[in-house]
């Protein structure tokens, strides 16, 4: 397991990039037109620096799998973090900009209160081995050893099923988070 540096962003973007296309909370923010891996690459761009800048970029020792997971009390001030931030939303329609606000505000006003680790982003490209399990694995050890919970939403049925089976609960549910889709906040205690 790797702890990411400025060196490794790249293949974090390349992957979340490739990983996220389909995922329906990504494309509420995204939209549909346009030029689609753009948007997603400027997405993961700022992610990746955000969670850099907290301590909280992660690859797997094979570089095909990359997690974004920071303390919530991690705040770092960046002008390269705010550029990514403004670039990403220059490049989405106007309403979906305000469209993302509000639903940030939603998801910010239900995830849970107090110090935690939270679990924004784990991609792994195919044949990507066991990348996905060094990095959960790696994780929740530092959730043990921090005494911290791990929180994260998820819109995706089949990846909530995957949380819980790992120890995971449902805390908070969105019935429409947007196009119909269900949002599903969960944690995991330490």
């Amino acid at each position: 397991m790797i702890i990411a540096q400025k060196r490794n962003k790249k293949d974090s973007v390349r992957i979340i990039a490739e990983t996220f296309d389909a995922n329906p909370s990504v494309n509420i923010v995204i939209g549909e037109g346009g030029n689609r891996r753009k948007k997603i690459s400027r997405l993961a761009d700022y992610a990746f620096v955000k969670a850099l800048n907290r301590q909280g970029a992660y690859l797997s020792d094979n570089k095909k799998g990359t997690a974004l997971c920071f303390k919530s009390s991690a705040s770092a001030f960046s002008l390269k973090e705010i550029y990514l931030e403004l670039r990403f939303a220059f490049s989405i329609p106007i309403k979906k900009v305000f469209q993302t606000l509000k639903r940030e505000s939603y998801i910010k006003k239900y995830r849970i209160e107090g110090e935690h680790l939270y679990f924004w982003f784990l991609g792994v490209e195919k044949g990507g081995g066991k990348a996905g399990f060094e990095l959960k694995d790696y994780l929740f050890e530092l959730s043990r050893k921090e005494q911290l919970p791990i929180i994260l939403e998820t819109s995706v049925e089949r990846n909530r099923k995957v949380y819980e089976r790992y120890g995971f609960r449902v805390y908070h549910e969105w019935a429409d988070s947007g196009d119909g889709k269900t949002l599903w906040f969960m944690v995991r205690e330490c």
